[in-house]
């Protein structure tokens, strides 16, 4: 069964954290944001320039999907919240959700998921957690023990 942790801030970019990640023991959600990110601090740990970072995310927030970095590596992008999709909110992170989670089972393979998102994300955190509890429970994560949220 999955365990879901709060983390630290602290905690989320720490050593043990970005070893994982490039020996593929940690799958990596987070915001596709380039500047002074999550993002940017874990994908220039694994050798990404700043120009790339910024069109990842410009891809991931373009399309307004999650964007998986697979095989280069265990992390995916989550696309930003726009305004304009507001009526569409829940049904688009249930959607983007469940897309991580077809991206880990197939491609990943991970032992643990790290979703950490930046302050300006998403408006409702609450929100974010709360469908990401219900997906959990609606969908198997075979080999994830212990999914972390911040």
């Amino acid at each position: 069964m999955t365990q879901v942790k709060n983390i630290a801030t602290l905690e989320i970019t720490s050593d043990a954290n970005l070893t994982a990640l490039k020996t593929s023991k940690l799958h990596v959600v987070c915001s596709a944001n380039s500047e002074n990110s999550f993002c940017s601090t874990f994908l220039s740990s694994v050798g990404e320039s700043a120009p790339s970072i910024k069109r990842f995310c410009d891809t991931v927030n373009t399309k307004y999907e999650p964007g998986c970095l697979f095989p280069r590596h265990t992390l995916t992008l989550f696309p930003l919240f726009r305004s304009d999709r507001a009526s569409t909110e829940e049904v688009d992170l249930r959607k983007f959700i469940q897309d991580v989670f077809l991206a880990q089972v197939k491609y990943f393979k991970s032992n643990a998921m790290l979703f950490c998102f930046d302050a300006a994300s998403w408006p409702d955190m609450g929100r974010v957690k709360s469908i990401l509890l219900d997906e959990l429970e609606a969908h198997a994560l075979p080999n994830v023990e212990t999914v972390y949220f911040y």
